[in-house]
């Protein structure tokens, strides 16, 4: 008992098996969701494309980068919610005020993806986030930015929506 006791660090065994706190445990899907692992790299090139005609400071590059990366994952964010929760009614897998789940024999029908609740999600986050753009530029940079082909994610609600749905593997 003595040999197996000092065996052991000062303190016994740490919570959590020797992970870092926060850390996730080994492989239960605790992967970072795919929109999280593009931020960076589509922010990063889509800023560095207009960089040079905006004249941006390197100040306000690393700002502009942040913001829209961060405006990405929350568009990907929200547009997962939605198309996972069409998910869970269309497979009869939605539970209702009292907690209980559907009847399995009562699958729903004509369960249809609410694309209006989502575009309307959509176009909020899209304005929450073309005012801070407004507020990363000055007035030239941000009338350009607003004319600039490709720059604002305002007009790709469609192929952003798909690429989630592609991305979201269904879970029911």
């Amino acid at each position: 008992l003595a040999i197996m006791a000092s065996a052991q660090p000062m303190g016994g065994r740490p919570m959590g098996g020797g992970r870092p706190m926060g850390a996730p445990r080994g492989g239960m899907g605790m992967e970072k969701p795919f929109y999280e692992k593009e931020s960076d790299s589509i922010a990063n090139a889509r800023i560095q494309d207009v960089a040079g005609r905006l004249d941006l400071s390197e100040k306000q590059l690393d700002k502009m980068v942040k913001l829209y990366a961060q405006e990405f994952e929350e568009i990907c964010r929200n547009l997962q919610m939605s198309v996972m929760e069409f998910q869970m009614r269309q497979n009869g897998g939605f539970r209702g005020r009292g907690n209980n789940m559907m009847d399995a024999q009562q699958t729903p029908t004509n369960v249809q993806f609410d694309t209006e609740g989502a575009r309307k999600i959509y176009n909020q986050i899209i304005e929450k986030f073309d005012k801070r753009y407004k507020k990363a530029l000055n007035d030239s940079q941000y009338q350009l930015w607003k004319e600039l082909p490709g720059t604002t994610l305002d007009n790709k609600f469609s192929s952003i929506l798909q690429h989630v749905q592609q991305n979201t593997q269904s879970m029911f």
